[in-house]
């Protein structure tokens, strides 16, 4: 990893972290667009020979699983790990119920309008399943869902062997959902988007997945809803002090073992700090159990800052507006950073405490979309209802000025149709 002087190279560090995230995106638009194509024109067929193909199933299973699959999985789940997701879900539940939009009713004089949420219908929530599994992602994805009212969940993952992993079985039964079906990658996104014989439409689609995955949402958006594009994970290490380098070098691994196209950066205003970190890495890397992968995101995205200013630190930062942060140190800086996905604070509160049991949501926004959105949360399955009613009062105060603006923009029908209210009222 190159160790960025911040001083000299703001646009050059700014630049590499951009181009790190556009770097494939062309080969993948090209392969997605042929994975749509087969699965509108050919639907079931098609997701069954992607199945064969990439997940390396041996006989044709019915993309959906039976009751009895998912109770066979889910038994295989240990007391004490069943234990733990019951334990996640507690603290996920606990944090999102105070997330649900209130009802709200405004009056003036002549007007009342009241407004309050409205659950989308149905929602299919994607949990990866490429090099790991990711019974956290299933409830961090539908534990929203279910305290906005949304009334059909299903369930995406990847079947590998036909068969799917045993804790998102056992996570799934602990929701009390049975709809689980063992498509993954872009075609599950196409399949739910559009529906097929076997899969139903549906209203939104949520869940972190690869830039295969990643892409497809961005594609079917407009069609179904989507919570945001959450592709390969981000995470930024700000450290204002000497901090642990083998500290500094775990946290990293953390968010690069999940995908060779993970971005993990780190800065400091100390030289000699980023030196014992880049030891520490190179220590720690052979006996990592997915040093492979880790290996190659550090190889490929990885970066390491070095300082002088807080203030352009922070500039920094929120241009890159990662998926995560940590923020070890001077905390005077916190009310300027504002575009991280979450930013965690102090060193006792790793990244990977807020992926499983903090309770705030691990799906966030990546490729700088932190600067327009933010993680999925209750109310983004939900949609304003607004009800409004007007009486004679209000046409009387503001219909003329109201007709005025109509013909001023050219629309005179708009202006008829209020000047037949305060002309004859209904």
């Amino acid at each position: 990893m190159k160790i960025w002087e911040l001083d000299r190279e703001f646009d050059g560090l700014i630049s590499f972290v951009k181009t790190g995230r556009e770097g494939k995106k062309r080969d993948v638009r090209e392969a997605v667009s042929k994975i749509r194509e087969a699965v509108l024109s050919r639907g079931d067929n098609a997701l069954m020979d992607f199945s064969v193909a990439w997940d390396r199933w041996d006989k044709e299973y019915p993309l959906r699983l039976t009751a009895g699959e998912i109770d066979e999985a889910a038994s295989r789940v240990s007391r004490k790990d069943l234990s733990v997701l019951k334990g996640m879900v507690r603290n996920v539940a606990s944090y999102h119920r105070g997330q649900k939009m209130p009802k709200r009713v405004f009056r003036r004089k002549g007007l009342v309008v009241e407004e309050g949420p409205v659950p989308v219908e149905s929602v299919m929530v994607y949990v990866p399943g490429g090099t790991a599994s990711y019974p956290s992602s299933l409830i961090m994805g539908a534990l929203p869902a279910q305290i906005a009212g949304v009334k059909r969940i299903y369930v995406a993952t990847p079947g590998r062997g036909g068969a799917v992993n045993n804790h998102v079985a056992a996570a799934a039964k602990l929701l009390g959902i049975d709809e689980i079906y063992r498509i993954g990658g872009a075609q599950a996104v196409y399949a739910f988007a559009y529906g097929t014989g076997s899969v139903p439409k549906v209203d939104m689609i949520v869940g972190p997945g690869n830039a295969y995955v990643e892409e497809a949402k961005r594609d079917v958006y407009g069609s179904v809803g989507i919570d945001m594009l959450a592709g390969p994970t981000e995470l930024v290490i700000l450290c204002t002090e000497a901090h642990s380098p083998k500290t500094v070098a775990l946290d990293m691994f953390s968010q690069a073992e999940h995908d060779e196209l993970a971005s993990v950066g780190f800065f400091s205003p100390s030289r000699e700090h980023l030196d014992d970190v880049m030891k520490s890495i190179e220590g720690l890397l052979d006996s990592a159990p997915r040093r492979e992968t880790i290996r190659r995101a550090l190889d490929d995205n990885g970066y390491m800052v070095h300082y002088t200013d807080l203030s352009r630190a922070v500039e920094a930062i929120n241009s890159i507006a990662p998926e995560h942060m940590e923020l070890v140190g001077d905390e005077s800086c916190l009310p300027s950073i504002l575009y991280p996905g979450v930013i965690y604070v102090g060193p006792n509160t790793p990244v990977a405490m807020g992926d499983y049991y903090i309770g705030t949501n691990h799906v966030l926004p990546t490729a700088g979309a932190g600067r327009f959105t933010g993680g999925l949360s209750v109310d983004r399955f939900t949609k304003r209802k607004v009800v409004v009613t007007i009486d004679r009062t209000f046409i009387e105060r503001y219909g003329d000025s109201a007709e005025r603006l109509a013909r001023i923009e050219g629309l005179p029908a708009h202006g008829d149709a209020i000047k037949a209210r305060k002309e004859s009222p209904l």
